[in-house]
């Protein structure tokens, strides 16, 4: 009789073990890592193309991006050749895109900024009577969606110098392409 209590009380000590570690109390890591997603959406790009993985642009991109093709126009020849620092009225900066959320304000600012902190240029208020350029500036996006549900989104930004009489000086683009796997 002591021989079959000892099997049923060690059956029952196994199986009271092997049901607790079954569970995965708050305490205790689980035995298996979890895994979440799959690997179809990993997709590896060429480091040296400016694409980020996610086609929400932020603000910091869009004003970094400005900001490369306002010194871009501040090199060419038009700005550097200039016998004297040639006064600039910045204009309105079109917003051509699908983003509704995009600071377009702030975005002008920082055009100014970077051209008023180059020395290079003079930047006079709209109100300006007497200018040598006036700036156009536009930003614009094409929204591009593969048939397996991946998007690429392109966005172009042009800044554009007329004369006082609208002779088109100089002009200047850039582009900045997001693009999300699905």
């Amino acid at each position: 009789m002591k021989k079959t209590q000892y099997i049923l009380a060690g059956t029952a000590l196994s199986a009271l073990m092997l049901s607790g570690c079954a569970t995965n109390s708050p305490l205790q890591a689980p035995m298996m890592p979890q895994i979440f997603g799959h690997t179809k959406t990993v997709s590896v790009v060429d480091s040296s193309q400016r694409i980020k993985l996610d086609t929400k642009v932020t603000l910091s991109d869009i004003i970094a991006f400005a900001e490369n093709l306002t010194n871009k126009m501040l090199a060419s020849p038009v700005i550097a050749n200039a016998k004297r620092p040639p006064r600039i009225v910045v204009g309105t900066l079109r917003q051509n895109t699908h983003d509704e959320n995009l600071r377009v304000q702030d975005i002008q600012d920082r055009i100014q900024e970077v051209l008023f902190n180059s020395g290079t240029v003079r930047v006079l208020d709209s109100s300006a009577t007497s200018f040598d350029y006036i700036m156009r500036a536009e930003i614009t996006d094409i929204v591009t969606r593969a048939a397996d549900g991946q998007k690429l989104v392109d966005y172009t930004m042009k800044i554009k110098l007329f004369t006082l009489d609208g002779e088109l000086k100089g002009q200047w683009s850039d582009d900045l392409s997001l693009f999300k796997s699905r």
